[in-house]
């Protein structure tokens, strides 16, 4: 009896010193695994479709990222539903840093606060890695329109053009939309909304007179105000635009509620080691940093904007909260 105990305890023994070891040999592989990254090519998934400015800076964030990290970055575009696809897939990849989504606070705040019974949790089922620009919107007016400026925009709302002014935008819960309604409310003034599918489909109507303005992010809006074709009287930023230093902010003209701040970053799925979160918010430094990059984000529109890992999460979080609460004011729902 005591013979097959020691033996068994033996057997017990050796079967816990292999399992010891395994796991060893597993968190080594891990740790190892996670040394040589990126050994294979990433994805970027971009939640748009192509040829708009989402696909555009995902498309030059992927070149900067594959020189800097000496690897291939790929963008993959899956759009519909606001992004939430694009976003689905990315929440339900491996957490290993080969699969990363571009995302903006469309994405991450606006839509998953109009749709309800989404697959993935916007505010647990990713791991913020940074961010790399800000595209901040802009309120472009037609030529026509008697205002140089947002004081004498909102003068002329209240006198002559009283019931007469009208804001484009791309669609109900879009940030041109939600811009118009922050601007009315921290000035008082009534504009009528006319949504349109996209930006793009906006600016004809408002070149022509058809409707007064537009909201709409800085790259999608400088090709027309570069042309002379619309005027712009307000940036939606905590800080003049570069590419439009003579367009006042918000907060100079006195409306700094009307404030709107739209970034573009990188996130991945929720539980990605630390140590390839750090490598790949190091490579985005590196990226955001390099002159090739800052010139063509100028040549676009948009504006270097670099965040840690924390500062992202931080950042990420208050928009979810913000833009949560101003739909809900707004009463936007999903059509």
């Amino acid at each position: 009896m005591f013979k097959k105990s020691t033996k068994l305890s033996h057997a017990l023994s050796m079967a816990s010193m292999a399992a010891i070891t395994l796991g060893a040999l597993s968190v080594s592989g891990a740790v190892m695994a996670q040394d040589d990254y990126p050994s294979k090519p990433i994805k970027l998934v971009v939640p748009y479709g192509t040829g708009g400015v989402s696909d555009t800076m995902g498309r030059l964030t992927a070149t900067a990222l594959s020189k800097v990290l000496n690897q291939t970055v790929v963008v993959e575009n899956r759009g519909g539903a606001g992004g939430t696809l694009g976003a689905a897939v990315v929440a339900k990849a491996a957490p290993d840093g080969y699969t990363l989504l571009l995302t903006s606070p469309p994405m991450v705040a606006v839509t998953p606060a109009l749709l309800k019974g989404m697959s993935y949790d916007t505010s647990k089922d990713f791991t913020m890695v940074g961010t790399m620009a800000t595209t901040p919107n802009v309120l472009v007016v037609n030529n026509d329109v008697p205002a140089k400026s947002i004081v004498e925009l909102v003068n002329y709302a209240k006198g002559a053009g009283k019931g007469k002014l009208s804001f484009a935008s791309a669609g109900p819960g879009s940030t041109g939309h939600l811009s118009g309604h922050i601007l009315q409310t921290s000035t008082g003034i009534d504009m009528q909304h006319i949504p349109y599918k996209s930006s793009g489909l906006a600016f004809p109507d408002v070149i022509s007179g058809r409707v007064t303005m537009v909201f709409d992010s800085l790259p999608s809006t400088i090709g027309h105000v570069r042309s002379g074709k619309v005027r712009p009287i307000l940036v939606m930023s905590e800080k003049r635009s570069s590419l439009l230093p003579d367009v006042p902010t918000a907060i100079e003209t006195g409306f700094p509620s009307a404030t709107m701040n739209f970034w573009v970053g990188i996130e991945g799925p929720a539980g990605m080691p630390k140590q390839v979160v750090d490598k790949l918010n190091a490579a985005l430094k590196v990226a955001v940093a390099s002159k090739e990059m800052r010139d063509q984000m100028s040549f676009l529109g948009a504006e270097p904007y670099f965040t840690t890992p924390a500062e992202f999460t931080a950042l990420r979080q208050a928009d979810v909260v913000k833009y949560g609460k101003l739909v809900k004011d707004m009463g936007l729902k999903q059509d």
